[in-house]
């Protein structure tokens, strides 16, 4: 039973973050409307409404059936060419920034939006032509419902204004970076709690729940985690943070007591796997897709190191965000009881990911060292007053400082660097100073 009910699960994620789903649903809205105008098309009181609209109604059997062939056709065209375009940002965005941006581009709501008007007026324009009666009938021209589809093909001929705006503007790696940027701001401000979070407990003695099969876990359904957990009455570890490639025998799970394999099948149906990285799951994926941008600007063939930078920026405010962050690692019940302890990234796991790639890449390029350096001054600055994670920003600083020395020659750049390791110094004080001299005598102690 556990195995369908993540099926289903993981199905209704894909249709959800389908390119397809807000067509379809539009598609199906829009012909139960041209069924229901078919309904009440020849009712009195719609008779009587459309006498006074009658300068707006079409007149004629081979004028309706040629309005509405040419609002199917012409609307048809708008459909193929907008597809082409999302199919054009697609390969773009694949192609020049990163391919974990796509589910983002393409689940964008007005765009679909856009696609199921198009495809909704076809199906409704189709049902009326099937509709139109023949010259002895009573009643020929279904006459309202032409009237709404012209209005419909207007607001279609707007509707690929904006498309073509919206999708030429969403292609660009300023636009992409800023709407990353802002819905990882937005997911980081909402893990945060009043209060630390609780201490770990010791798990020496719990019992471990294994990984039946591999992926990417991505999800977890919490509440229903924690419903087993008070019906069972445990306490729950989860291992990993979202992200983790799990495989199979892998511990996910640490479990206060001994339970019995239905409820250890319940407890993995919580766990949600699939490819896509969307940034409303974990903030995580935010601070990977900026920093796989950034990574994409500085390979030879992009060659963009403004589009760097400007990512180094946007990953220094997020990392300041993440230092302020008292981050909710547990769930209680009403009574308080803990039910469940979850992990979250590290700050210095976050540097690591996203920052040793881009110093990897960008190594060589004394502008985009100095920026590295000059973001983890700025940690180093918002971490003035707490003092908690010197230690750590002093590690990395010293590590570009060591890169820096290594693959950068020119002299010119080497005096930028040490004019900004002297701030640096200055900021941070004895106890934490960094610099060339620092890192040959740690090398030479080692």
């Amino acid at each position: 039973m556990n195995w369908i009910t993540r099926f289903f699960r993981r199905i209704y994620i894909q249709i959800v973050n389908s390119i397809a789903f807000y067509p379809a649903i539009i598609s199906v809205a829009f012909l139960l409307f041209s069924l229901f105008i078919m309904q009440i098309e020849y009712i009195p009181f719609v008779i009587e409404l459309k006498k006074g609209l009658k300068p707006m109604l079409v007149q004629g059997l081979d004028n309706a059936r040629l309005i509405l062939g040419t609002v199917t056709g012409s609307i048809f065209s708008l459909m193929v060419f907008s597809f082409s375009m999302v199919m054009l940002v697609l390969n773009r965005a694949s192609s020049t920034l990163s391919p974990r941006v796509i589910p983002g581009l393409i689940t964008k709501k007005s765009h679909q939006v856009v696609l199921g008007m198009y495809l909704g007026t076809i199906i409704y324009c189709l049902i009326l032509i099937v509709n139109i009666q023949s010259e002895t009938a009573e009643y020929q021209i279904p006459t309202l419902g032409i009237l709404l589809a012209m209005i419909f093909a207007i607001t279609c001929l707007g509707m690929f204004v904006y498309f073509i705006d919206s999708i030429s503007k969403s292609i660009q790696v300023d636009n992409v970076l800023e709407r990353i940027f802002k819905k990882t701001l937005h997911q980081i401000r909402h893990s945060g709690m009043p209060e630390k979070p609780a201490e770990m407990p010791n798990t020496d003695g719990w019992f471990s729940i294994y990984a039946t099969g591999s992926g990417y876990m991505k999800q977890i359904q919490l509440k229903s985690l924690a419903k087993i957990c008070r019906l069972q009455d445990i306490t729950v570890k989860i291992t990993e943070n979202p992200g983790f490639f799990f495989v199979s025998g892998y511990p996910m799970v640490k479990v206060s007591k001994e339970i019995d394999v239905e409820t250890a099948d319940s407890i993995r149906s919580c766990f949600i796997f699939y490819i896509e990285e969307h940034v409303a799951d974990h903030y995580l994926f935010g601070f990977k897709q900026i920093s796989e941008i950034a990574v994409k600007a500085l390979s030879p063939g992009i060659n963009d190191p403004a589009t760097a930078i400007k990512s180094l920026d946007m990953l220094s405010i997020l990392f300041i965000e993440k230092m302020a962050l008292n981050e909710k690692n547990y769930i209680t019940d009403d009574d308080g009881k803990l039910l469940i302890f979850f992990r979250e990234p590290t700050l210095e796991e976050l540097l690591f990911i996203n920052l040793t790639p881009i110093r990897e890449y960008g190594k060589s390029d004394a502008t985009i060292m100095l920026k590295i350096l000059e973001s983890l001054k700025n940690l180093a600055y918002a971490d003035r007053d707490k003092q908690e994670y010197q230690n750590l920003l002093t590690k990395y600083m010293q590590s570009m400082i060591f890169s820096a020395e290594k693959y950068i020659a020119n002299d010119l750049d080497l005096e930028q660097i040490d004019a900004l390791i002297d701030r640096i110094n200055y900021l941070l004080g004895k106890e934490y100073s960094v610099g060339r001299e620092a890192l040959k005598a740690d090398v030479s102690h080692r």
